[in-house]
């Protein structure tokens, strides 16, 4: 069994409307598994505040190395995603799982090599994180404890980008929402019980991924998959190459664009870089619903048969600007005319708030422009043309950081706040006409 999609071939303009309920209906649930994430990443925040801020101290030096764990994670989810719903539009439903072992086996190879590399050098990789040396082992055992955890996480994870590929996104969705109150359950107890600290954060959350794994491996048997040969796979390991890389490229690039700001930002004082921090961190938490629409119209377009394939991804493309805009429309014009009011909920520093204020008024207006941007990089990620999503994005962040380095005198938050606003305009008339055009020549 696979969910399928009618689409009408005559136009692409009836495409795009037999696409929208589709999409809409697999964002919706889509929305749920990733606001399920939102919600586990906010608790373990303010579960590792409340311990204290040694806890805090840990995880901001791990950021950085998190962001390889996420990127290798995310790329090998997004690789699993497009990989099923490729094998269930060619009539192979029961093959869906094929790559899956490949993915592990890259997936786990690289997380538990960070872990390796981490504990048998942890001087050298600490000291370029700036950690002093009477602090190094409660750090270096979180990042190896964090690294295990993440490459044990990877079974549900591909297994849930798995159903989404083959349209099963409500059992994916209500699986990450059970995974998020299992491993807020697990570091509750584990530190109730023994006082681990922030072990419990890695240590946690196993029980959650062998139960969330085990319950995923029985819903991919429900759906009728046969079980993958455990053996490698040239075509899947392609698959890593062309869908995974980019992706995981793609998470990296943003963090050495964030880093960049900052550093532009980082002379003109704490209160101006807490403040455009905040703004986008706020920012970053309402990109779940164009996350949620790309994906959702990426996985309508795989599963709507056609030989036109090029006339049903253009379809694709325009079903998911029309459901972005929209929401992103209202929440831009709230983020503006209640600015100062969320910057005083985000913080009680009445100078970071201000600045954070200023951030929004600039960004606010042009949100809908960002909203659609991401939705689309995210449609083009999941139905296969992630290089393509790669390189529009490592154009677009290398003249942004470029822009922010030649702006003259003193950098505020205020400027770079300017320089986004120009960007999201920018950006979304560019991604939309390249996009438009690069589908079209195939």
């Amino acid at each position: 069994m696979v969910v399928e999609f009618a689409a009408e071939p005559v136009s692409r303009g009836s495409t795009a409307h037999g696409l929208s309920a589709p999409t809409v209906g697999l964002a919706g649930s889509i929305l749920v598994g990733l606001a399920a994430g939102l919600v586990l990443q906010a608790w373990t925040v303010a579960f590792l505040g409340r311990l204290g801020g040694e806890a805090l101290y840990v995880r901001s030096v791990y950021t950085p190395i998190g962001y390889l764990a996420l990127a290798v994670t995310e790329g090998l989810v997004v690789a699993a995603q497009v990989s099923a719903g490729r094998a269930a539009s060619s009539g192979r439903h029961r093959e869906a799982l094929k790559s899956v072992p490949t993915f592990l086996a890259a997936g786990g190879s690289l997380l538990l090599l960070q872990a390796a590399v981490v504990a048998v050098a942890p001087g050298a990789v600490l000291a370029v994180l700036g950690v002093a040396s009477d602090e190094q082992r409660p750090v270096m055992v979180f990042i190896v404890a964090t690294a295990v955890s993440s490459a044990v996480g990877l079974i549900p994870y591909l297994g849930a980008g798995v159903l989404r590929g083959l349209g099963f996104t409500g059992a994916a969705a209500w699986l990450g929402v059970a995974f998020t109150v299992l491993s807020i359950a697990g570091m509750t107890v584990l530190h109730w019980a023994t006082g681990l600290g922030v072990l419990a954060v890695p240590i946690g959350g196993l029980p959650a991924t062998v139960l969330v794994g085990a319950a995923t491996a029985i819903v991919l048997r429900r759906k009728g998959l046969g079980w993958p040969v455990l053996r490698g796979d040239r075509q899947a390991a392609g698959e890593v190459w062309k869908l995974g890389a980019p992706v995981a490229a793609t998470f990296l690039l943003l963090s050495v664009a964030t880093l960049g700001y900052l550093t532009v930002l980082q002379s003109a004082g704490p209160t101006e870089v807490a403040g455009f921090s905040l703004g986008q961190m706020a920012s970053s938490l309402v990109m779940v619903v164009a996350l949620a629409i790309g994906s959702g119209a990426a996985i309508a377009v795989t599963l709507t048969p056609g030989e036109n394939r090029r006339g049903i991804s253009l379809a694709g493309l325009t079903t998911t600007l029309r459901l972005s805009l929209p929401p992103y429309l209202v929440i831009g014009a709230g983020v503006f005319l209640f600015r100062g009011e969320i910057a005083g909920a985000l913080t009680s520093d009445r100078a970071t708030a201000a600045v954070t204020a200023e951030y929004f008024a600039w960004t606010g207006p042009t949100l809908a422009l960002f909203g659609g941007t991401l939705a689309l990089l995210t449609y083009l990620e999941q139905i296969g043309r992630a290089g393509l999503a790669f390189t529009l994005n490592a154009v677009y962040f290398a003249l942004m950081v470029a822009a922010a380095f030649l702006i003259p005198g003193q950098v505020t938050s205020g400027d770079l706040a300017r320089l986004t606003a120009a960007g999201n305009l920018l950006g979304f008339v560019s991604l939309w006409f390249s996009a438009r055009f690069l589908i079209r020549r195939g």
